[in-house]
């Protein structure tokens, strides 16, 4: 054979893999539509089980991403790319239920219109068949994603409002070069894999955590009115405060967290309260760092950092240390155990069997006994928000916020955007001496802080 005829060889079977690819992506699209006309309903995972059932009509697990930018949100814009991102995530799209034996997502046909925020953020959601459990906001030049735990986590939630805020802008006029390199396009196809249960597909029958952990001690204080809901922002340069947990040794996640357990502990003792129970800090983590998953549905489990009540007085050096030891406990199999006493009680023959009605109730009086007693405060760091290049000039911040937890008065966000780490307490108590106390020290190591809101 010769060269040219190779060479017209090799050009046929290259435009046969792509026609090949066509049609598999035809017949992907063709399988998901028809997917989706079969199944319009969707269960809970494992870890949004118990969100339906410890809320109430004036409180429910809520969070919330935003995005300063640099020029007034178009309203009609947002909405489009809303409905954009839902073709391209329509998992999303859907309405909490009551089923007879367990919560479930029902699928909506039409995406929410975008709302002009005009309330505190993080306000709980209505839950019937017919609204979305999640809602997208605009205010002079600030966009904002709010949801419902249930349907996702924070890593699932960034992904999506990354998602909205690539295609918003794309419709304003701003070309990508490698929107693809980022998993944001919109075109791209909806994947099974980003609505799988992960903790399902990964549970085994290996060995399960033990549930039993010490109480802890609870911040009082004077709360404001159930409907306020108190957010202080602070931001930091991300390479001064790597360079500051540097020199003691600790990543930026365990040096916050040494600061905000020290503040807290200070707290306890200010209070002369007689209370026994340790401080503990409960420090979220991403499954996905170590398991194969697209998964945008929750996929996280939590570690708790806990001082010993006879180490309160340590020094920073030594509360360090004291979590630097705990956090050894960051590694799969630590969470494997956890997650498989999880899945273990849900499969539980006479916990499927009882009726909703009967097994909320349960369910709340189990997490009102355990849960957020388990710990004193939250620290949930989001880690790097990435975004396209082209992306620099049109959004000038980005924030994370907790809304308010059923039981604990106050927690602390952190999410890096460019060259600053943003810091978000949200809190129901009318007192902020925590807040003041926890900047206060970080700029007791020279760290510049830039407080966004007054404390």
């Amino acid at each position: 054979m010769s060269e040219k005829q190779a060479k017209k060889e090799r050009t046929r079977k290259r435009l046969t893999q792509e026609e090949k690819a066509k049609i598999k992506q035809v017949e992907e699209t063709h399988r998901l539509e028809a997917r989706a006309l079969r199944e319009n309903w969707l269960n809970l995972d494992n870890a949004a089980l118990i969100y339906p059932a410890i809320g109430s009509t004036e409180w429910n697990s809520v969070f919330r991403l935003s995005a300063i930018i640099s020029e007034k949100v178009n309203c009609d814009l947002l909405e489009q790319a809303l409905r954009d991102t839902l073709k391209r995530y329509p998992f999303f799209n859907v309405s909490l239920c009551d089923g007879l034996f367990w919560h479930y997502f029902q699928t909506l046909s039409t995406a929410p219109k975008v709302e002009l925020e005009t309330n505190y953020p993080c306000r709980p959601f209505t839950f019937n068949r017919k609204n979305q459990i999640f809602r997208v906001l605009y205010l002079d030049n600030k966009i904002s994603f709010e949801t419902f735990h249930s349907l996702t986590d924070g890593g699932g939630a960034m992904r999506f409002f990354n998602t909205l805020l690539a295609r918003y802008f794309e419709l304003t006029g701003v070309k990508y070069k490698n929107l693809g390199d980022f998993d944001l396009n919109v075109r791209d196809l909806p994947v099974e894999e980003e609505s799988e249960d992960a903790f399902h597909r990964f549970a085994n029958n290996g060995k399960c955590k033990p549930r039993k952990e010490t109480t802890a001690y609870a911040i009082k204080g004077a709360l404001e009115n159930p409907n306020i809901l108190n957010v202080v922002l602070g931001s930091v340069n991300i390479d001064a405060l790597k360079e500051c947990a540097k020199t003691y040794g600790a990543t930026v996640n365990e040096f916050l967290s040494a600061v905000y357990l020290s503040v807290m502990i200070a707290e306890k003792h200010h209070s002369n309260t007689k209370n026994r129970h340790p401080v503990k800090l409960s420090v979220p983590v991403s499954l996905r760092r170590f398991y194969p998953t697209k998964t945008m549905r929750n996929f996280s489990q939590y570690l708790n950092y806990e001082v010993p009540t006879d180490r309160e007085n340590a020094s920073f050096s030594e509360l360090i240390e004291i979590i630097k030891a705990q956090s050894k406990n960051i590694n799969i199999d630590y969470f494997q155990q956890m997650f498989n006493a999880n899945i273990r009680s849900e499969r539980n023959f006479f916990v499927r069997i009882l009726p909703l009605a009967v097994k909320d109730p349960i369910l709340k009086f189990v997490y009102n006994r355990v849960g957020e007693r388990l710990f004193t405060s939250t620290l949930s760091n989001l880690g790097i928000c990435k975004l396209p290049a082209e992306l620099d000039d049109k959004i000038l911040n980005y924030h994370f916020i907790l809304g308010a937890t059923k039981l604990n008065r106050i927690n602390l966000t952190a999410v890096t955007f460019k060259d600053k780490c943003c810091l978000t307490f949200s809190t129901r108590l009318s007192e902020r001496r925590v807040i003041r106390e926890f900047f206060k020290m970080l700029t007791s190591f020279n760290l510049n802080v830039e407080i966004i809101s007054n404390v």
